[in-house]
């Protein structure tokens, strides 16, 4: 009997909720333009000449009413299936009247002469320009209720309202003095901007951040880089789809290097489709831009993580995140319990197709991985941190707290990092006053190859108490007549694609060396060595100690 009367009552509201749409015509509603405007019947039949209103129109679930739309309404992706009516600012009249729309909804300052070209043809014409965060929230019932889509618009300002609420609170109360001044670029040649006429200027406000315009009542204008020298703004916001791109053209610019926010390179790159756009992904805008200002307060921790680096999969285990990874390279044998994670890559190249079927929540790739496969990610969005080559010890402490950063786990990062500091500090004391013996490094056979100062396996050496004979090399190429002339006390060969054993035999006929009379020929695993993480540099660093010096450095 209850659930009888609950499906009755919920019948009764939907109808109600239904009859309230469909018979709400004739109305009348006035648009940005001041004009009232009758709308005597529900239009079935619409134009779009803006991507925010395509946006709109959708997201309220009209998208079969939808005839017409411009070249730049790209979301969402059935939109572009629509019927193009031209540009934004360049629309034909012609084929948007031969759509026959009983209404064309129009937008901003540059559309105006063509509402009043479009109404001298007979044509319904809506036109309106948001100013603020507000009004766009109101629009959507703006659009909503002249097209008979009341409920759903009212249920997208809730949603999108909720999201703008839940923003602020992490945020939290700040004073206009503690936001950062942000400067909008909207144009390089010549410099235009944004002032308080703009909603994007409320966008930042809501975002925690403050336009250093603000406070001139224009929505568009043209400034030199001076008085944007005068403001001083922290952060410099400007669009595009490809951050690097962007990032690197502005400052390829010689006025725009005396920026301090340029300077410190403190540039945010956002779309265009969202910044630009006072529509349903204004949230995800808000979003995005506090995200920057305030990195702390929006931090969310990778889920799905896949590695393409040996040494990275293992700094995973070592945080204790083993678990969210869930893709690794071939090479990722340490620990054991790697073994068995799913293989997508090389260490250079990538199964793309199957790094997209895990949907990862990001991707840490390193200076071998393949840069078209990374570019490609990136492109599909998936977020890709990059982890170049360490040159040294304190960069491979340096990446692995930038790896717990990225997991949460940055407290534990400095702990493993402080512990190895110490016992490589307690092997530096060891050795400081030794003889340091001369070393030659092997990391290649055909051609020969070695270690030149810019490498973190110099540190081993250097750290151990020992000279890396190609320290001061540009190259690591080696002939065997150079180690001969050389004629280090020490070789050490590591297994890095060479066989060590047929090369220690080898280098075993040249009796006149000084590391071949006192059989000081070394090999030495290279996953250990060339993969490190800071345990594993201590790990090497030992047992490199104990070649160099067998009698003074203890197990």
């Amino acid at each position: 009997m209850k659930k009888s009367a609950i499906l009755w009552t919920f019948l009764i509201v939907s109808l109600l909720a239904f009859c309230g749409e469909a018979f709400s015509f004739p109305l009348k509603a006035k648009d940005d333009m001041g004009r009232e405007i009758e709308f005597l019947k529900k239009p079935e039949r619409i134009v779009s000449l803006a991507p925010t209103h395509t946006e709109i129109l959708f997201a309220l679930g009209l998208g079969e009413k939808v005839v017409g739309v411009t070249d730049f309404c790209n979301y969402p992706g059935e939109a572009e299936e629509k019927q193009k009516i031209g540009g934004y600012i360049t629309p034909d009249i012609e084929s948007i009247i031969a759509l026959k729309p009983d209404l064309i909804l129009a937008f901003g300052t540059l559309q105006q002469p063509f509402v009043e070209i479009l109404e001298k043809r007979g044509q319904k014409v809506f036109y309106v320009y948001p100013r603020s965060v507000k009004d766009t929230l109101d629009l959507f019932e703006r659009i909503g209720n002249i097209t008979g889509a009341k409920v759903n618009a009212e249920q997208l300002k809730n949603e999108v309202s909720e999201q703008i609420k839940c923003i602020q609170n992490k945020i939290g109360q700040i004073h206009n003095n503690k936001r950062p001044a942000v400067f909008r670029v909207m144009g390089l040649e010549p410099i235009g901007t944004i002032g308080s006429r703009s909603f994007q200027t409320d966008v930042f406000y809501h975002a925690g951040g403050k336009n250093i315009f603000a406070d001139i009542r224009k929505d568009f204008f043209q400034i030199n880089i001076d008085a944007i020298n005068e403001h001083n703004p922290d952060v410099v916001i400007v669009c595009g789809e490809d951050s690097e791109k962007v990032k690197q053209k502005l400052k390829d610019q010689k006025k725009w290097k005396t920026l301090e926010a340029v300077k410190k390179d403190r540039i945010f790159v956002i779309s265009c489709d969202l910044v630009c756009r006072p529509g349903p992904r204004i949230a995800e805008t808000i979003e995005k831009i506090a995200s920057y200002l305030y990195p702390d307060k929006f931090v969310v921790y990778p889920e799905r993580i896949i590695s393409l680096g040996p040494s990275i999969t293992e700094e995973l285990y070592l945080l204790g995140v083993q678990d969210k990874l869930i893709g690794c390279t071939m090479y990722c044998k340490k620990p054991e319990e790697a073994k068995a994670k799913e293989k997508v890559a090389t260490v250079i190249e990538v199964n793309l197709e199957k790094v997209i079927s895990l949907k990862p929540d990001i991707v840490l790739a390193t200076s071998l991985t393949d840069i078209k496969s990374v570019q490609k990610l990136k492109d599909l969005e998936i977020k890709v941190v990059d982890f170049p080559l360490p040159e040294s010890f304190s960069q491979i402490n340096d990446q692995f707290l930038k790896l717990g950063k990225i997991t949460g786990k940055q407290k534990e990062a400095a702990e493993i990092i402080n512990i190895a500091k110490n016992k490589v500090d307690l092997i530096r004391n060891k050795v400081k006053d030794l003889q340091r013996p001369e070393v030659f490094f092997q990391v290649g056979a055909k051609p020969l190859f070695t270690i030149t100062g810019d490498s973190f396996i110099n540190d081993f050496i250097e750290y151990a108490g020992g000279i890396n004979i190609a320290e001061n090399l540009k190259s690591g190429f080696f002939s065997r007549e150079e180690v001969l002339k050389a004629d280090p006390d020490i070789l050490i060969i590591v297994t890095m694609g060479i066989k060590g054993e047929k090369e220690k035999k080898i280098w075993g006929k040249y009796t006149t060396l000084k590391a071949v009379k006192n059989d000081n020929i070394f090999i030495i695993d290279s996953y250990k060595l060339c993969s490190p993480t800071p345990q594993s540099f201590v790990e090497a660093l030992e047992e490199i100690a104990n070649i160099l010096h067998p009698e003074d450095i203890g197990e």
